[in-house]
């Protein structure tokens, strides 16, 4: 092992980037990496040294920095990081960064969760996500905020889903400083439960805007519907939340003596079928 640390050998090194004299109410104008890849040579036992220690970093001075750009190359990299004489820097990635600031800014966005969903047989969600906050503060120059709507979470999938789900889940991090967030993670919950089918029989159709005088006929007067849904969902949902309507300017223009009515459904549902899928009908004046 002793030979072996004598020996010359080269390392990359991830080195978080770190500022100083940063001033307030500012952002930055260009992306700025949050780490820097360092390749470095030296003996062994100082690569090693090196590869474990944590106080190693790219520092930046912000003090003269304005909105005129700084240009940083490879060729200062010993003024930005510290390092011991006897560590030769090779190579650094990104070989040049571009540093301006700007007026800071703020706005709020919804957060948008990137979640997939796999339900066990005869599972299913009921509802939409809900996630606490449902949106966040985010900051940076205004150029970088006006293109930006919506700040999603990291990735989740989820398999075999038989249970409700309830998570916090860190929102997705940039790998440069162009944009700062008030929050770190998010509430995510699904509420999850056994699905079932339900019949809800004579839905009566109905007519809008029907003229002074005039009245419409269906035949049949009203429709059956079979909605799928959570057990509990379904039981709590009384008849009058379904309605099916026809515009009566839409019969007017119909040529066939038939039309499928419009349905309005409780949100969380979906119907599976429903009886009968037309209705004819028949124009006539009020007796």
């Amino acid at each position: 092992i002793s030979v072996n640390m004598q020996d010359d050998y080269s390392i990359m090194k991830s080195v978080p980037v770190v500022f100083e004299d940063m001033r307030g109410g500012k952002a930055f104008r260009y992306p700025i990496p949050r780490v820097m890849s360092v390749r470095v040579r030296a003996k062994g036992w100082v690569v090693a040294r090196l590869f474990l220690s944590p106080d190693v970093k790219y520092f930046i001075n912000l003090s003269s920095v304005a909105e005129e750009p700084v240009l940083i190359t490879a060729r200062e990299v010993q003024n930005h990081v510290t390092l011991s004489p006897d560590v030769t820097v090779l190579d650094i990635k990104p070989e040049t960064l571009k540093v301006a600031l700007a007026d800071y800014y703020e706005k709020r966005v919804p957060v948008s969760p990137r979640i997939v969903l796999g339900f066990r047989e005869g599972y299913g969600q009921v509802g939409p996500v809900k996630m606490e906050p449902e949106s966040v503060t985010i900051g940076g120059t205004l150029e970088y905020l006006r293109g930006i709507n919506s700040w999603s979470t990291d990735f989740r999938r989820y398999d075999e889903v038989r249970a409700p789900i309830v998570e916090e889940i860190p929102l997705e991090e940039l790998p440069n400083y162009s944009v700062t967030v008030s929050a770190r993670t998010v509430r995510v919950s699904v509420n999850v439960e056994p699905f079932a089918e339900k019949l809800f029989p004579g839905i009566p159709v109905t007519v809008s805007s029907v003229p002074s005088g005039r009245e419409v006929i269906f035949i049949p007067p009203r429709l059956d519907l079979v909605v799928r849904g959570g057990i509990e969902q379904l039981a709590a949902i009384s008849d009058d939340r379904f309605s099916a309507a026809v515009e009566f300017s839409d019969l007017e223009k119909d040529s066939t003596g038939y039309v499928v009515p419009a349905l309005k459904i409780p949100e969380g549902v979906r119907v599976v079928e429903r009886k009968p899928q037309r209705f004819q009908f028949i124009i006539r004046r009020r007796l």
